[in-house]
């Protein structure tokens, strides 16, 4: 009888720890909204001041630091949408 092939490494550094996720969302009457969880697991809103849609997004992106990798600071990976 074969041993099954082992499975890879799961705690390799290129797979991120966390994945965040924020949305951006459209408010009645115009404007957009974005929502995210904190740290410690809260769910936050703010209003975004972005009169379309991918500016709302480079907004959101700016304002929780992710760079152009797609990911914060603390190295947490993000997906806004």
């Amino acid at each position: 009888m074969e041993n099954p092939p082992e499975q890879p490494n799961q705690s390799d550094d290129s797979t991120p720890e966390k994945l965040k996720i924020a949305r951006v969302l459209d408010q009645s009457g115009g404007g957009f909204t974005l929502e995210y969880e904190n740290t410690l697991g809260k769910k936050n809103t703010m209003r975004l001041d972005a009169s379309s849609y991918e500016g709302a997004v480079r907004e959101a992106r700016s304002y929780l630091g992710i760079n152009a990798e797609g990911s914060d600071a603390d190295g947490i990976e993000w997906h806004v949408e």
